[in-house]
């Protein structure tokens, strides 16, 4: 019997500063910001409010993010789901020109 593989996902509020002269829209380059950070890729993200700036514009956004499984199979799920929103909140906070201001736990689909 074959057995699901699921990536946990986590749903951050962040706030990004976006250059000027990054590539495409402010969409294109919260997203470029957000998966320089090592383990993470972001599934969806929208931009929930902005505020131009001399050299870059500060994006808050609401981003849906991929992870790399943090834990091992025998791990309680509770401690595991917390694990996995602590280590990406850590994740952020030391990306470069990302700050988060809140992150839980998405459940998986059915």
């Amino acid at each position: 019997m074959a057995a699901a593989i699921h990536t946990p996902s986590v749903e951050a509020t962040v706030t990004v500063r976006v250059s000027q002269a990054a590539a495409g829209d402010l969409v294109a380059g919260a997203r470029a910001q957000i998966e320089r950070i090592d383990g993470l890729r972001v599934e969806e993200i929208e931009i929930a409010g902005l505020r131009p700036g001399l050299n870059d514009t500060t994006v808050e956004a609401v981003a849906t993010l991929a992870v790399g499984d943090e834990t091992g199979p025998d791990a309680d799920p509770d401690a595991a789901e917390e694990l996995v929103v602590d280590r990406v909140r850590e994740r952020l906070a030391d990306g470069f020109g990302v700050d988060p201001e809140r992150v839980e736990r998405v459940d998986p689909p059915d």
